[in-house]
Order: C-alpha cells, then structure tokens, then sequence
C-alpha cells in the first residue's frame, strides 16, 4: 500500500486547483497543504489526466556571505515577516519561502520568522449538497443513491455523512441495482444541464460520470477525452 494515500476531497482539491493549469506555485501548495513529497503529488496530478511542468533546474545554494546575512536580517526584522515576505525581500528574490524556512531551521532562528496564517481548505461541498445529503438521510435514501445524486464515490458520501453526524442504509452487495445513467450514451448530443434535468440529477454529478465514463457531451468534453 502506497505510504501517501489520497482521499476523494485531497483528489477534488487537485482537480479545482490545477483546472486551469498545473504550475510551479500550484505544485508548491498542494505539497504544503497535504504535507506530501513533490514526487507523489506530481505523480498523482499526472494520474489524473494533468500535464505537469518539468521541476525547475537546482535551487541555489546559500553560500557563506548569504548565510551571515540572512541571519543579520533575521534578527533586524525578528517575528515581523514571514518566510514569503522575507524571500522577496532577501537576497533580491532569489530563494524561496521554503528555502528560507529551511535555513531559518537550521540556524535555529525561526522564532525570528512570523508564522503565516493557515490556509482554510475550501469545502469540497457546496451548501446545496449538504442540503440535498440532509435531506436525502431523512427521506431514508440509500449511501449509494445519495452519492448519485450529488456526483460523488460511496466513500466521499460515507465519510461527509460521518462528519455531518449522519447515517444512510447502504444496499445489500447482492441486490442489483440498475444503471441510474442508463442511456446516457444516446443523449451526448445535449447539454449538460439538459442531461441532469432528464435523470433528475446535478451538472457536477453529470460531469462526474462523463468523465468517469470517457464520455463526452455538447457543451462538456472532460480532460481524460480527446476532443474532435
């Protein structure tokens, strides 16, 4: 098993943070936010259909004016900047936050480092999903059902309904169950929301199953397919 496991909300994260474009910086805060090697999140971004820029050529090295310096710069401006404010201001921009937090360290000086302020994780669910999860559990609607609805795997469903307090019946694995998206493949003449309004489902559950399907439709042609 692999030592650095993605959850289906790590997974959505990546794909709202790289839609437009996977870059340097983008790469940079997602290793920050998971607190994953660059190796691993490069790998599975590449995994999810993205191209992914080549890392840039060695960092610089600090060199022993450089090290002097940035501790005489520490200690005039201690607990004011933080790692970022200080890389664009030492040494003309020339190392980065992290490069910067990482000689701090081993100066032992960061305590002259202002602590950047956390950043919040958006909700991978919208208000109108937990509306709908909400309402769905009182109506005693199936985990599997529930998922459909709102366009998510069994497990994201499970554990949003964990930390929601709540809890879905999930059907027997022998019971069949039939195809919620069946003939969808006739209808990719028409919109996205013409199709979610016909299976009575949402435009990001429909987007879900397009890409999980490799399916394209008027208006939507997922990453995973190729267009024309």
């Amino acid at each position: 098993m692999s030592k650095f496991e993605y959850t289906e909300e790590m997974v959505e994260r990546m794909h709202d943070a790289a839609g437009s474009g996977v870059t340097e910086e983008i790469i940079e805060n997602l290793m920050a936010e998971f607190d994953f090697p660059r190796r691993s999140v490069t790998a599975k971004l590449r995994k999810l259909g993205f191209d992914v820029p080549k890392k840039p050529g060695a960092a610089p090295v600090f060199s022993a004016d450089e090290t002097s310096a940035l501790s005489d710069f520490l200690q005039e401006n201690s607990g004011e900047l933080t790692a970022e404010e200080i890389s664009q201001q030492f040494a003309d921009g020339k190392f980065t936050a992290r490069q910067i937090n990482g000689k701090a360290l081993s100066l032992e000086m960061t305590s002259h480092v202002k602590p950047a302020e956390k950043k919040i994780t958006p909700r991978t669910y919208s208000e109108e999903d937990e509306s709908t999860i909400t309402s769905m559990v009182e109506d005693g609607a199936y985990l599997e059902d529930i998922a459909d609805k709102v366009g998510r795997t069994v497990n994201s469903v499970r554990g949003k309904l964990l930390s929601m307090g709540l809890k879905a019946p999930q059907r027997d694995k022998k019971t069949s169950k039939s195809d919620p998206y069946e003939g969808i493949e006739d209808m990719l003449d028409q919109s996205v929301e013409e199709i979610a309004s016909h299976f009575d489902k949402t435009v990001r559950g429909v987007k879900t199953v397009l890409t999980r399907r490799g399916l394209a439709c008027a208006d939507y042609t997922p990453k995973n397919v190729s267009e024309g």
